[in-house]
């Protein structure tokens, strides 16, 4: 059997191609057919390649498994059957498709690395952000903070911003300290696309987007002393610790004062802890006062009393109401807690209250592959892409204790991403391409 090289080549652009479009286009406002154009696209694409490599079958079970207890509990368990079956079907089977996609066509070699498409993806959208901004502060002298262009919410977008960091942070740092760089894009471009999304993301303020970018510095530097330290020398070692805390304390101290929520946010949480006392939580009272006579900060106090009140829902029920984006608010209405709340602003409370526990034991479990997956990679045989695996997937998990990431287009941006880093992690692994080579050979 001969391949034709050529149009193999074309077809893989245009596969990449797609696939670099949904990697940007993803967190933009009105692209939902969009991405479901893509999606059927490269799902036909792949299916005369649909096979499941040993070392990914068990992610892909475990992936499997959480979306056949999510359909089981809304047939046996759920208080809305019907809608829960609707939101199942558009949120956790059309990301388990995401995830398929991206196991297979990165199964191939493909002419650019998920590492680039995604860097070059968070890039397009940041130079977006970047230039908006840069004509606001032209014509009216002000740099727009605390929203965004290119995203309806700054969630979406330091969500993004985040998620392309750590692969931007991975390649500068440890890509090329193998045999070859993946990347082909040079350490002064990423750089340069570090700095820009750490601007953009300064200027959108997300509260929780900066916690995220202080928990991948740390650990960068962490992972880089523990596999690279010795290479630099003690004193190098200790003056990059101290410049990465400085700068990394800097930023921080940058956005701490720069958002003014920062100064009432304990006295606030420590409100929302003790929810019961108002009905504020439920968005049906008046929020309440701090002892100075000003009003609680929104965002912390909700959050934490959403956190609590969550927790509780669990307790009475681990077995779960039923999935839906906006479960938490279904559960309360269901308890006698009339309410006008959407999600609780934690994927873990989502999906807890939700599909219980077990449903989030499964998702755990599943992440847990991944970590693992990635872990074995890099500390075996130093593949970069193992590391971002692994940061990927726990600043996923980070995020989801403090926001609803957990849904649409994050959620498939993220499954999409860890099913391509486990299939390229594997065709680029030695003992595979010994073992193929021949056969390979013969093919062409």
């Amino acid at each position: 059997m001969r391949v034709d090289l050529r149009r193999l080549l074309q077809l893989d652009t245009v596969l990449v191609a797609l696939a670099l479009v949904f990697l940007t286009m993803a967190n933009v406002s009105h692209t939902v057919a969009l991405r479901y154009a893509i999606l059927g696209v490269l799902l036909l694409a792949c299916l005369p390649d649909l096979r499941v490599d040993r070392p990914l079958r068990l992610p892909a079970l475990l992936l499997g498994g959480f979306v056949a207890y999510a359909v089981l509990h809304a047939v046996l368990l759920s208080h809305w059957t019907e809608y829960a079956l609707t939101e199942i079907y558009s949120q956790l089977l059309i990301g388990a498709l995401w995830f398929v996609v991206g196991a297979i066509l990165f199964r191939r070699r493909l002419p650019v690395s998920i590492m680039d498409l995604v860097v070059m993806a968070g890039m397009s959208l940041a130079a977006v952000e970047f230039l908006h901004g840069a004509y606001q502060f032209w014509t009216s002298g002000e740099w727009p903070y605390m929203v965004t262009f290119t995203t309806e919410t700054k969630l979406e977008f330091t969500f993004f911003m985040n998620f392309v960091l750590a692969f931007v942070a991975t390649a500068f740092c440890f890509d090329g300290t193998g045999k070859e760089r993946l990347s082909c894009l040079p350490r002064w471009a990423l750089a340069a696309i570090g700095l820009l999304i750490l601007f953009v993301s300064l200027k959108a303020g997300a509260r929780n987007g900066m916690i995220g970018l202080v928990y991948l510095c740390f650990s960068m530097l962490v992972i880089f002393m523990l596999f690279d330290g010795a290479r630099l020398g003690w004193r190098k070692a200790v003056l990059l610790a101290v410049l990465v805390v400085a700068a990394v304390g800097a930023v921080a101290g940058y956005a701490f004062k720069e958002d003014t929520r920062n100064q009432v946010f304990l006295e606030s949480a420590r409100a929302g802890w003790n929810y019961p006392a108002t009905k504020a939580w439920l968005r049906i009272a008046p929020y309440p006062l701090m002892h100075d006579g000003r009003t609680v900060d929104e965002s912390a106090y909700e959050r934490v009393a959403w956190i609590h009140s969550g927790l509780d829902l669990i307790i009475a029920r681990p077995e779960g109401y039923g999935f839906a984006r906006n479960a938490f608010s279904l559960a309360l209405s269901e308890t006698g807690h009339p309410n006008n709340v959407g999600h609780s602003h934690s994927g873990f409370i989502d999906w807890g209250v939700g599909l219980g526990l077990p449903g989030l034991l499964l998702w755990l479990a599943f992440c847990a592959t991944l970590l693992g997956f990635g872990y074995r990679a890099f500390r075996q045989r130093r593949e970069i892409l193992g590391l971002m695996l692994m940061l990927v997937t726990a600043g996923y998990l980070g995020r989801m204790l403090m926001e609803s990431v957990n849904k649409d287009h994050m959620l498939y941006l993220f499954l999409f991403t860890a099913g391509a880093l486990l299939a390229e992690i594997h065709r680029r692994d030695p003992a595979l391409a010994a073992g193929n080579g021949g056969q390979a050979r013969q093919m062409i």
